[in-house]
């Protein structure tokens, strides 16, 4: 093949790399922006619509040079049909056809050019405000921030509980030297499989490990619960932040007010995970999910975490104050984990920060027919495409190799 014109495919992962890129050939820099709009595109998914915005939609972009891909029966003339849409547009063509969309006499067709914008514009790490816990600035989008797992529970899936506050204090000061930004302390097991304890209990292991970390360390402390009674309990021994892996939600149906009033009424940061209920199994490797039915995963788990940011807002939460998680290896089977690590970067459509906990989970212990203990690696592997697909902190059980993992991502992807 002759190489007269060195022709390449450019692979521009942030939007620093694109400008960087136009500005080694615009000279000038306040045509930058604007041809940066024209040369980055976006694939957008709308669910829902009707036939006659359906049909709106296409041809609007289509007089834009852009186009959405839309079910042949609205397009064959069934008025009644509803559809999911495929956008193929530039930013520049997103934006105006936000532009024009919202001119337009009709409520829905006015709502959606102004989730349009606010999605576009949630995408953008930059965007997002900075949030201070326990006195730590986390600027988001600037750098990875790496949470470290202080499980105080007998049967952790890890194999990495511990049973006395002594043992507990000394790993979390290891976290500490280690590198770690936050410790997350939970006293009960969340694996599949797990059978529930009692809040005496769950209280009895958690909050004297809270007060002693507390007392002894200067990082932001998490508590992993969904119990609003160990919540306020931790929170008054020194915690600063929720961590839910019902993300407001009860397991057994219907949402979890008294939690919901306690982070509105303490002010304090609250993670959402995306959790669902299912039959685990339990093998030699660990525990999993089989067989879970999402009729669209990626866009059911940004879905459901977006009803649980409503609600939060609803309870009077600050936006500001939360942060999502997808909740790998929480009602999903491992097929479905790896298709939301490859798919991850998607949720950065909520705009909020978004935190990942891979660790040691099956859907990388089955691949590598490894037990929870010798999933470090593979862990490391995924921190640093998660980090890569947009995510701000990561959650781990082996801080120091994460931490690492975390910084080369951080410098490879996150340069300015």
């Amino acid at each position: 093949m002759a190489n007269d014109y060195n022709v390449r495919i450019l692979t521009m992962h942030s939007r620093a790399d694109l400008a960087a890129e136009i500005a080694t050939i615009e000279t000038y820099a306040e045509a930058v922006p604007r041809v940066h709009a024209k040369a980055s595109h976006r694939l957008l998914r709308v669910e829902r619509l009707g036939a006659t915005e359906a049909m709106i939609l296409k041809q609007e972009l289509l007089a834009l040079d852009g186009d959405a891909l839309i079910s042949p029966k609205v397009y064959l003339g069934d008025h009644t049909a509803t559809t999911d849409a495929l956008i193929f547009a530039s930013l520049r063509q997103i934006n105006e056809l936000a532009r024009r969309l919202g001119a337009l006499p009709l409520p829905r067709l006015q709502a959606l050019a102004e989730q349009l914008v606010a999605v576009i514009s949630a995408a953008e790490p930059d965007e997002r405000p900075a949030l201070t816990i326990a006195g730590v600035r986390f600027a988001w989008g600037v750098r990875s921030y790496v949470m470290g797992i202080l499980n105080v529970t007998p049967d952790s899936f890890s194999a990495d509980g511990l049973t006395d506050v002594a043992t507990a204090l000394a790993q979390a000061q290891r976290f500490a030297d280690e590198g770690a930004d936050i410790i997350d302390i939970g006293g009960e097991s969340t694996r599949p499989g797990a059978q529930p304890i009692a809040i005496a209990e769950e209280l009895r292991r958690v909050v004297p490990v809270v007060a002693a970390v507390a007392r002894n360390l200067a990082l932001p402390i998490s508590v992993d619960t969904y119990h609003a009674e160990v919540a306020a309990a931790a929170l008054d021994a020194g915690a600063h932040m929720i961590n839910d892996v019902w993300g407001l939600r009860r397991p057994e149906g219907g949402w979890n007010e008294p939690l919901a009033a306690l982070a509105a009424a303490r002010a304090v940061p609250l993670v959402l995970m995306h959790n669902r209920r299912a039959s685990a199994n339990v093998g030699a490797l660990g525990g999993h999910y089989a067989a879970v039915v999402y009729n669209d995963l990626l866009g059911e788990v940004i879905g459901g975490l977006r009803e649980c940011v409503a609600y939060a807002e609803a309870q009077g939460i600050p936006r500001e104050r939360l942060i999502v998680d997808p909740g790998l290896g929480f009602g999903k089977t491992p097929t479905q984990n790896l298709t939301l690590m490859r798919r991850l970067g998607e949720l950065r459509s909520i705009g909020l920060p978004l935190l990942v906990g891979a660790s040691r989970k099956s859907f990388i212990g089955l691949p590598l027919d490894l037990p929870p203990q010798a999933r470090d690696e593979g862990t490391a592997a995924t921190t640093a495409l998660a980090i890569q697909s947009g995510a701000d902190i990561i959650r781990v059980h082996n801080v120091l190799m994460n931490v690492r993992a975390a910084r080369i991502a951080d410098a490879i992807t996150r340069a300015r």
